[in-house]
C-alpha cells in the first residue's frame, strides 16, 4: 500500500510553488458592483444585477485570471457572481459551477420583502443600525439577519467541500464580501463577522491540505485601479 507524501507547510505557503499536488488553492473573487437604487424593496436588493462598473470590474478580472491554471470555477447562483464568473470561466474554456451555499448572507431576511428600508425605518434609526453594525463587526446588529452561526456553518463547509474535491487544482470560487469574511473569520478564528472591506473582484487566495489552511493574500483588487478611482455609496455593500 502506498502512502501518500503529506505537502510540507513551506510548499503550502510558497507563492512560487510548481506543483499543486496534494493540496487545492482557492481563489475567493468577490462579484462586481451591483446595481442598486435609492430605497429598493428589499426582495430585489436581494439579487441586484451588476452596474457598469460591474461588468467592467467582472470583465478585468477575467482578463487578470486569463493566463492562470484554472480547474474549475466556483459561484453562488446570485447574478451579481453568476455573471462575474461567466468573464472567468470564458477565458478557460469552462461552464460555472452554481453552488446555492456560496449565497450571500440576507442581511434583512426577516424583515417585509416588498418594502425598501426608508419604509421600515427613519434616517436617524438607519444610521443608528450602521454604527452599532460598524462598533461591533457583527452581523447580528443587523434587526432582521438571517442566523449569522448557520450562514458561518453553511460557508465554511462548502469552501472546505470545494477544496477536498480538487485536490491537485487550484479553482476559483466566485462569492460574496460577507462570504469571503466570513471565511476569513473562521480561518483566523474571530469573533467579528466583518475582518475586511473586500473591494468588487477583489482576490483572496487560500491554500488547503488535508486539515491545515494558509492564507496567501487578502483583498487584492490592482485589476481595477487603471479605470476605477471612487467607490459608489449605494453599492458599496454586498
Amino acid at each position: 500500500m502506498t502512502t501518500r507524501k503529506r505537502v510540507r507547510t513551506v510548499d503550502l505557503e510558497d507563492p512560487f510553488v510548481a506543483s499543486f499536488a496534494g493540496m487545492c488553492e482557492i481563489l475567493l473573487v468577490r462579484h462586481g458592483e451591483q446595481q442598486f437604487r435609492a430605497n429598493i424593496p428589499l426582495g430585489e436588493a436581494v439579487d441586484a444585477p451588476l452596474s457598469d462598473l460591474g461588468w467592467q470590474q467582472a470583465r478585468a478580472v477575467g482578463d487578470r485570471l486569463a493566463h492562470a491554471r484554472i480547474g474549475a470555477v466556483y459561484c453562488s447562483p446570485l447574478q451579481r457572481a453568476h455573471n462575474t464568473a461567466r468573464e472567468i470561466a470564458g477565458h478557460h474554456g469552462l461552464t460555472p459551477i452554481l453552488w446555492e451555499e456560496l449565497s450571500e448572507i440576507d442581511l434583512w431576511k426577516h424583515a417585509p420583502q416588498e418594502k425598501g428600508l426608508l419604509d421600515l425605518f427613519d434616517r436617524d434609526q438607519l444610521v443608528q443600525i450602521y454604527r452599532e453594525v460598524s462598533a461591533t463587526r457583527k452581523n447580528s446588529a443587523y434587526p432582521y439577519c438571517e442566523d449569522v452561526d448557520a450562514f458561518r456553518r453553511r460557508v465554511v463547509g462548502a469552501i472546505d467541500r470545494i477544496a477536498g474535491e480538487n485536490e491537485g487544482q487550484r479553482v476559483t470560487v466566485v462569492c460574496h464580501g460577507g462570504v469571503i469574511n466570513a471565511y476569513l473569520s473562521h480561518l483566523f478564528r474571530s469573533a467579528y463577522d466583518h475582518v475586511v472591506a473586500a473591494h468588487h473582484t477583489s482576490i483572496t487566495v487560500v491554500r488547503a491540505a488535508d486539515t491545515r489552511r494558509e492564507l496567501l493574500t487578502i483583498n487584492d483588487f490592482s485589476h481595477v485601479m487603471p479605470f476605477q478611482s471612487s467607490r459608489g455609496g449605494l453599492n458599496a455593500s454586498r
